[in-house]
């Protein structure tokens, strides 16, 4: 299997290594994706990378 390469989404690196779940959605559904990563990143503390770690982890374990 080819290794696929990572990709620049909201200007973050999305690693399939790291991110499977969300470099797949990101490939099939961007909007999705994004309206959720922004949604997230607004919450008090929030960023971008936050959000990407915090539904990366919430699609694997949910």
């Amino acid at each position: 299997m080819k290794k696929q390469k990572p990709i620049i989404f909201l200007g973050e690196k999305l690693d399939p290594e790291y991110y499977p779940i969300l470099y797949e959605k990101a490939k099939k559904h961007p909007e999705e994706l994004k309206r959720q990563l922004l949604s997230l990143a607004k919450l008090p503390g929030g960023s971008i990378r936050s959000a990407k770690q915090a539904l990366e982890s919430d699609l694997q374990h949910g």
